[in-house]
């Protein structure tokens, strides 16, 4: 038992450092920090506060950082089939549950680095342009919100490794996942807006025109999509308007985790149900892709 654990962790290692070494991932690591850099600045010489800049830039981390998930999960498996490494390592005392987890575990690993850039490079940017102190209170919510962020962007790791497995090729991999990225995070809601407008007979497109119908039955559907349990976690106005000018109903009194005049335990029991999702999600993925591999025929 303690030699499998070690194998895994053997493994975690090599694949984080892979990533790391990745000149694919380098450079959109380097696209996004930048994407984020430029709107935490824009935020902070427009005098926001500190909170109320980092609840826009989420925008943008719910947007662009599910692709990076993707970027690292699509080829963890399938790059080693396909230089048939795998069957070199199953020749030595591995097994493969120790493959996949390891593969699981250096993945998540680069992840949570992913996150911790964003989240340093937006919250360090805002404050050097603002040039505010920040409280213990408003720590508390950053560290929070890194959390929350890691465990959406997990759900698109977990889609990545899942496709990885189940893939020909890294291209159709690469090509699925991507596709998953568009329909869950951009195109989905609009779909969605237009059958809630249809159902309900209320077809103007302006969407600051509050039909209560139309946007509850939106709202309803738009559950079915880990941005919406992020989003309203995060600002508790799940609205997708700015990639769609989608406005999604809410009746969450407090405005997410960045209301400072909501207290944690309020948060807490507002949004449980989307805490669960985004906890239960990426969970329910790894286990497929645990399943997935341990049935797969590797052999090329």
């Amino acid at each position: 038992m303690k030699r499998n654990i070690g194998n895994a962790f053997v493994i975690a290692q090599k694949e984080f450092a892979d990533n790391l070494w990745s000149m694919r991932f380098l450079a959109l690591l380097s696209i996004v920090t930048l994407i984020i850099f430029s709107i935490s600045y824009r935020e902070g010489t427009d005098g926001r506060k500190l909170l109320e800049g980092l609840n826009n830039v989420a925008w943008i981390i719910a947007l662009f950082l599910p692709l990076l998930g993707i970027t690292l999960g699509f080829d963890v498996i399938i790059k080693e089939r396909k230089s048939a490494s795998l069957n070199v390592l199953l020749t030595h005392p591995v097994f493969r549950d120790n493959i996949i987890t390891g593969k699981i575990l250096g993945a998540m690993a680069t992840l949570a680095l992913v996150v911790g850039i964003a989240v340093i490079v937006s919250f360090g940017t805002i404050l050097a342009v603002t040039g505010a102190q920040v409280s213990l209170l408003e720590l508390e919510r950053v560290l929070i919100f890194a959390i929350l962020t890691f465990l959406y962007i997990s759900v698109f790791l977990g889609i990545g490794v899942f496709l990885s497995i189940v893939s020909k090729s890294a291209s159709n991999s690469l090509i699925y996942g991507i596709a998953v990225w568009l329909n869950l995070v951009i195109v989905y809601s609009l779909i969605i807006f237009m059958i809630a407008s249809m159902l309900t007979g209320q077809f103007s497109l302006d969407s600051s025109i509050f039909y209560k119908p139309r946007l509850e039955l939106n709202n309803n559907f738009q559950k079915l999509t880990p941005v919406y349990h992020y989003v309203e976690t995060v600002s508790g106005e799940p609205s997708v308007g700015m990639w769609g000018g989608v406005k999604i109903y809410t009746d969450k009194l407090s405005r997410g985790i960045f209301d400072t005049g909501s207290s944690m335990d309020k948060w807490i029991e507002e949004y449980w149900s989307n805490l669960l999702v985004l906890i239960a999600l990426p969970i329910f993925l790894f286990i497929a892709s645990f399943i997935a591999f341990l049935r797969k025929d590797i052999t090329m």
